[in-house]
């Protein structure tokens, strides 16, 4: 076949912009002139690849070389976790001996501390146990006393007759019988317990000074139960008791006799407070109050006026009370020499500050005065209280 002249002579020139002709091939040639183009250069290169490129990298890294000897000296797998640790977390090996008998030294340790513990909850255990058999105990044998030893009928006559009515006694009398003996032992340990619970509250600052008798050495409390039932239990067992099964009997007593004017009496309220003489504290403000000749002398108190727990004819109309419960507590030996108690205004009638002595006096009416508490220095006379119930009209 004929090549056209005209193609013949265009492909035979020199250059034609990036090929050259041949008889044998049509080839692209690369310019290399200053006449080449961004175009022909690009066409001109192969891409390389992805070995090469790698190849390439790897000659251009610096060569690494690897200490063998530092390898070689680490052992083998197998026998690596059975060697030594290595150095910064190295441990002493304990022979097993050891560890096991440091094992059941902190068991025995354990265990010990388990038992004090355990020891500890049994005994705050056994001691509220034995407070709460305590407690029943002395509820219970108030009420016993007011409902089978007190002359319930006597007391009522008294205080339709005379206003007022006085029983020794009243929880630590022993009358016949095994029971009744141990009942007394029981009444005679609570009078004591109540009398120390007295003088306790007072140390503790529990009590305040009646500024009203400030030269006569007397405090005063008020028993509200609650938060304060542990600054004296046994007193306040006895107000509760008391004021529980006094009035019902009381007031049933009142119809059987036909005394329908004395007021009846409310079970379930009552105002309770503790009242207590401290001989110290009576001569120590004698001591700035009077002369220093008449310091310890107990002459220079004066005498108390009469009255009524009430007050005057307008306190009572706005007083509630009706009755008034006082019981004496005092050591054994305390005697009229030692003063304190009651004196009657209607008839004259003193009443000594006897141990475990009860005074019922109807608090609108009955007008008596308080003697004031002499006491001495012999043991157990420096102190004495008394436990005042007022039981409210119902």
């Amino acid at each position: 076949m004929m090549i056209p002249t005209l193609l013949l002579a265009a492909c035979t020139a020199t250059n034609v912009e990036g090929f050259a002709y041949s008889p044998l091939s049509l080839r692209p040639i690369v310019a290399c002139g200053p006449e080449a183009t961004s175009t022909s250069i690009h066409m001109g290169k192969r891409k390389p690849s992805m070995k090469e490129r790698r190849r390439q990298r790897a000659k251009k890294l610096p060569s690494a070389t690897v200490d063998r000897g530092i390898l070689n000296e680490l052992p083998s797998v197998d026998t690596w976790e059975k060697t030594d640790a290595s150095v910064g977390s190295k441990r002493e090996s304990i022979p097993t001996s050891e560890v096991a008998e440091e094992d059941n030294a902190a068991i025995t340790d354990e265990e010990t501390s388990i038992d004090k513990e355990t020891e500890e909850t049994i005994a705050k255990a056994s001691s509220l146990v034995q407070a709460q058999r305590k407690s029943v105990g002395c509820l219970t044998h108030v009420r016993k006393r007011v409902e089978e030893s007190f002359p319930i009928n006597e007391a009522a006559k008294g205080l339709a007759e005379k206003g007022y009515f006085v029983y020794d006694g009243f929880l630590s009398k022993a009358v016949d019988g095994d029971s009744e003996n141990e009942d007394a032992a029981l009444g005679d340990e609570m009078v004591s317990e109540m009398l120390s619970e007295s003088s306790s509250m007072l140390a503790n600052d529990k009590m305040q000074r009646d500024i009203t008798r400030i030269a006569d050495g007397e405090f005063v409390a008020q028993i509200v139960g609650g938060e304060n039932y542990v600054l004296c239990p046994r007193i306040t067992e006895y107000v509760v008791s008391i004021t529980r099964h006094l009035p019902p009997l009381l007031n049933k007593e009142y119809d059987v006799i036909g005394a329908g004017d004395l007021p009846k009496l409310d079970s379930a309220a009552s105002m309770g407070s503790l009242r207590l003489y401290d001989r110290k504290t009576k001569l120590g403000t004698l001591s700035f109050l009077a002369n220093p000749e008449d310091a310890a002398s107990d002459d220079s108190v004066s005498e108390r006026p009469f009255g009524v727990v009430c007050g005057d004819s307008d306190g009572t109309e706005n007083d509630s009370r009706r009755l008034t419960a006082m019981l004496y507590l005092s050591s054994k030996e305390w005697d009229s020499s030692n003063g304190g108690g009651l004196t009657m205004e209607t008839d004259g009638q003193k009443v000594e500050a006897i141990r475990d002595r009860i005074v019922l006096l109807r608090s609108d009416v009955c007008s008596h005065r308080h003697e004031p508490w002499l006491g001495s220095d012999d043991s157990g006379l420096d102190q004495a209280s008394c436990a005042i119930v007022h039981f409210i009209q119902g």
